[in-house]
């Protein structure tokens, strides 16, 4: 290899590396770390007894793993090899140089020779001019090596389950808090409500149900001058870079939206570790599958109610287009479908007499019409019947609620869920006595006492009498749940409908609130299905056992 001087000087390259990820750093890391320095004063003291050695560039990687040799400093220093302007390698110890047994182990053995470079390892005692044989003859080193590799394996062993443990215990371990949170300053694994950002994610989830598209949604915010995430992060103070960056200043975008309206976050649940490395000296991230995320729910103040969330996720599910001259979707998308086949309906112009005509159409029918009829509806006629069905639904939600009211305050209500405690208790005796008198019996027939036909007989009677018993106790408990929960229940879904009982007309925010879907047979018969059947059906069938129950059939 060409030297600059002549072939008794070496142009030295002094290599420096500090990894806080390899657990060579402590906590208080300043920019150029103390370790750096130290390293670099060793080599320099090392050099002053070694007049052939000329220092040519220090190259410094502060903040790198050892793991792999993709460091910026360090390729800047493969090249002035490769140019012929260094020939000689010098590091504290191997550690330094690299924590990679097999990759190490090929540069000092193959491709440093290669290019004529000598290589020294102060610490380690390494300096490839004297070692005999090469570095394969110095068996210390390999060892080194691979000790120096060992040792990054058990670091990234420990901070895998330390960040798992505080996965599972609810602590947020992100670098920077979601937009619409803050980390708490006496603790930086639990969020707080930043209150600006979170009125920002409000709004975008009552926009969503008031039936804008994501779109709409992000045109609305950068006209209203609302900071994206990304620039309200930096207005703030918080130097964050990401790849979802398109311009010079980030704006509200579809992603930005659609990412905050699918953040479970906002409900106050945690789910972490969505993405893993294959193994620690692999660096490329990859997805894991949902069911090995860490969720754990309740571990910060929610922002978003999570009913709200869950139905903003439906939303996000349909398949719904907004119409041509409007920012916001018709009040029915997405909710209609086909009595008889399941199909969606699909909104239909048809312009004649120079008016438009809009109706709404089988989907089916329209792919195959040996599959279905056109069930062909016009658009007013089902606006018209649907909001004539909400309102009836909401008059019979407010009589229900009425009829809770008065049998909560019934003398029989009290009676009834203290009847079920004493009946649940006296069968959970039998129970145990009979499950005491089974475990008995083969003691019984050991002794003697019983014959092993009087055992098997016995045991089956007491096998009935348990089995009796934990039926019993199982319809009690559900009977007495069923009182309970229709009391805790009822206020949460009806305070839904009782917003708009004095509706006059059939909004989008209206619809998505209260319907479920629509199930269109015909012109003369439709059939709503609403959100919260099951606590209107356990209503009713609560009010059924202790007095009148207004109609549920909601069909016409």
């Amino acid at each position: 290899m060409e030297k600059k001087n002549n072939s008794n000087t070496y142009q030295a390259a002094i290599y420096l590396r500090l990894s806080r990820e390899d657990g060579d750093a402590g906590e208080g890391m300043k920019l150029v770390s103390n370790s750096i320095s130290n390293q670099k004063a060793l080599i320099m003291d090392f050099l002053k007894s070694h007049a052939e050695i000329e220092i040519h560039s220090v190259y410094a990687d502060d903040g790198y793993s050892g793991v792999n040799f993709d460091r910026p400093n360090f390729q800047r220093m493969l090249e002035d090899i490769r140019e012929g302007i260094v020939n000689c390698v010098i590091v504290k110890d191997l550690s330094r140089f690299g924590r990679n047994y097999i990759e190490a182990g090929r540069y000092i053995e193959k491709i440093f020779p290669m290019l004529g470079v000598r290589f020294i390892a102060i610490t380690d005692n390494y300096d490839s001019l004297d070692a005999q044989g090469g570095y394969g003859g110095d068996m210390v080193v390999p060892f080194k090596n691979l000790i120096n590799d060992a040792y990054c394996r058990d670091i990234s062993i420990k901070i895998r389950s330390h960040l798992e443990m505080k996965r599972k215990k609810g602590e947020y371990i992100g670098a920077f808090a979601v937009y619409g949170y803050r980390k708490d300053e006496r603790n930086k694994n639990q969020l707080v409500i930043d209150e600006y950002a979170a009125g920002v994610v409000r709004d975008i989830f009552t926009m969503k149900l008031c039936g804008l598209s994501q779109q709409a949604i992000a045109d609305k915010l950068n006209a209203d001058g609302i900071l994206s995430p990304m620039e309200y992060k930096k207005s703030v103070g918080i130097n964050l870079e990401t790849s979802f960056k398109k311009s010079a200043q980030a704006k509200w975008c579809y992603n930005s939206v659609t990412r905050i309206l699918k953040n479970e976050i906002y409900t106050g649940t945690l789910a972490q570790g969505k993405q893993t490395t294959p193994n620690y000296k692999i660096k490329t991230r990859v997805m894991k599958p949902e069911e090995e995320w860490v969720k754990v729910e309740d571990t910060h103040e929610a922002i978003i109610p999570a009913k709200d969330f869950a139905l903003v996720q439906e939303l996000l599910a349909q398949d719904t287009r907004i119409s041509p001259e409007k920012e916001a979707l018709y009040p029915l998308a997405g909710l209609l479908y086909c009595g008889d086949c399941k199909e969606p309906m699909v909104r239909k112009t048809i312009p004649a007499g120079g008016k438009k005509y809009v109706y709404y159409v089988c989907s089916g029918n329209k792919k195959d019409r040996s599959s279905c009829s056109p069930h062909r509806i016009p658009e007013t006629e089902l606006t018209e019947t649907v909001l004539c069905l909400v309102q009836m639904h909401i008059e019979k939600v407010l009589t229900l609620e009425k009829a809770m009211e008065a049998i909560e305050k019934a003398p029989k209500l009290k009676a009834d869920v203290a009847k079920f405690d004493v009946r649940i208790r006296k069968k959970k005796g039998e129970l145990e006595k009979a499950e005491k008198r089974k475990m008995n019996l083969y003691e019984d027939l050991k002794d003697g006492i019983i014959t092993k036909k009087e055992y098997l007989q016995l045991k089956a009677e007491y096998d009935r009498r348990i089995g009796e018993a934990e039926t019993l106790i199982r319809s009690y408990e559900k009977e007495a749940s069923l009182i309970l929960e229709s009391r805790s229940s009822l206020h949460e879904w009806v305070r839904a409908f009782k917003e708009y009982r004095n509706i006059q007309t059939l909004e989008r925010n209206a619809a998505v609130v209260m319907i479920k879907k629509v199930l269109v047979y015909s012109a003369d018969r439709i059939e709503v299905i609403y959100n919260f059947n099951d606590e209107f059906a356990r209503c009713m069938e609560y009010t059924a056992a202790y007095g009148e129950a207004p109609e549920g059939k909601e069909a016409v």
